[in-house]
């Protein structure tokens, strides 16, 4: 019994770290954007395509992920992963041209996110817990918010002592430090066999498995509807969000206060997909996405009222409730899914409806790009997203009728 809660925690505790570099190296584009900005005559739309691109293929890499892990198990998976990253941020790093960070920084960094993040991670930790499932899904979903606290700022301090290409080589030493050793070394075959607990469940109760293929769930609405859910919530957050250092630098905050306070604003993501975890399993997942959107809707309201009445507390304010809830419908939507489709598709299924938000994100920060120049300013990003945002959550009110136990 002592063993299990150790492997358990075990499971935690790798997925965590791995999910927390995979998701620094992709975010640390949002810190890049302005020496890339400064030092490149390229438009903001051709600039942000880059993260969109990462969005895409971070979406189109879920499946894949998927693939591997239901074929291979989870070494294969991070392998991979820190093998796209290490090559991606060393050709960004290159500056050969704009196409170097399309293929750098774009698809190669967007594809290793998918490969050392979501996907495996719920796939092992549905192994291994149970009632519990919300809440641990809440925990290893965080990592990406505490990934983006701890990248952020190192990627700004990088830029200031070495320069943005020698920010981008010491991103791939970071990674691979983490990486590497984490997927060499640990015990992931013990890993892939689950709980003795839930495999006894699972073998006792073979008629709980809904869906034993992805073609076979595709034919359901609650997957369109969990595809909904991320792909429009993706359009909606990263419309904004991948220009919001940019903005609070246009603003007059510092580089390095800027990238910290959308740090901090990331390293709030853990405490609010916890708590929105506990809410739903309190008060439903309509309540608990209800709040969630709110608070974005908030926050967007505060970055709208800055320019002409900035202040330190409606910055940090409006940042805080952004924070609280980067990520927060994540868990909710991982719960779901892993309660609906647990079974020999699992991954191969999460995967498919993660690509979804992939592109949902991609199609986002490439919009925004539009809007930026379009608008001549941050503005209009902000009254977009809360409008693509309220549509987002509208399939909430179908999934909660019909609790995933």
């Amino acid at each position: 019994m002592r063993r299990n809660r150790l492997y358990a925690a075990g499971v935690l505790f790798f997925c965590f770290l791995l999910g927390m570099t995979g998701r620094g190296l992709f975010d640390s584009f949002v810190v890049m954007l302005r020496p890339l900005d400064l030092s490149h005559d390229w438009s903001r739309d051709e600039l942000t395509a880059i993260y969109a691109i990462a969005m895409v293929c971070w979406g189109l890499g879920a499946p894949l992920a998927g693939v591997i892990f239901d074929r291979g198990g989870a070494r294969p998976v991070y392998l991979l992963g820190i093998t796209f990253a290490a090559g991606g941020l060393l050709l960004a790093s290159t500056d050969w041209g704009l196409w170097s960070f399309y293929l750098g920084h774009g698809i190669a960094v967007g594809t290793s996110t998918a490969l050392l993040g979501t996907v495996t991670h719920a796939a092992l930790v549905s192994r291994w817990f149970d009632r519990s499932r919300a809440t641990a899904l809440g925990l290893v979903h965080s990592s990406m918010g505490i990934g983006v606290l701890l990248f952020s700022p190192v990627t700004q301090l990088l830029i200031d002592a070495f320069g943005w290409q020698g920010a981008y080589r010491g991103l791939t030493v970071i990674g691979l430090a983490v990486v590497l050793p984490i997927a060499i070394l640990a015990p992931w075959n013990r890993f892939m066999e689950g709980h003795p607990d839930i495999r006894a469940a699972v073998a006792a109760a073979p008629g709980a498995i809904r869906y034993r293929s992805l073609a076979e769930a595709v034919r359901g609405w609650r997957f369109w509807a969990m595809c909904w859910i991320y792909a429009i919530t993706g359009m909606g957050i990263y419309v904004a969000v991948t220009q919001l250092v940019d903005y609070f630098q246009v603003l007059g905050v510092p580089a390095l206060e800027a990238a910290s306070i959308y740090g901090v604003a990331g390293a709030l993501a853990p405490a609010g997909m916890i708590a929105f975890g506990i809410i739903a399993d309190r008060l439903g997942m309509w309540r608990a996405a209800t709040l969630s959107y709110g608070l974005t809707l908030l926050a967007y309201g505060g970055f709208l009222l800055l320019p002409e009445h900035f202040s330190k507390a409606l910055l940090y304010g409006s940042a805080v409730c952004l924070g609280l809830t980067l990520g927060s419908r994540g868990p909710m939507v991982s719960t779901m899914v892993s309660r609906t489709f647990q079974g020999p598709a699992f991954g191969r299924i999460y995967g498919a409806i993660l690509a979804f938000g992939g592109l949902g994100g991609g199609i986002g920060a490439w919009i925004g790009g539009f809007i930026h120049e379009a608008a001549g300013g941050h503005a209009a990003l902000f009254w977009v997203g809360g409008v693509v945002l309220v549509a987002a959550g509208a399939p909430f009110v179908f999934l909660s009728r019909w609790p995933p136990r």
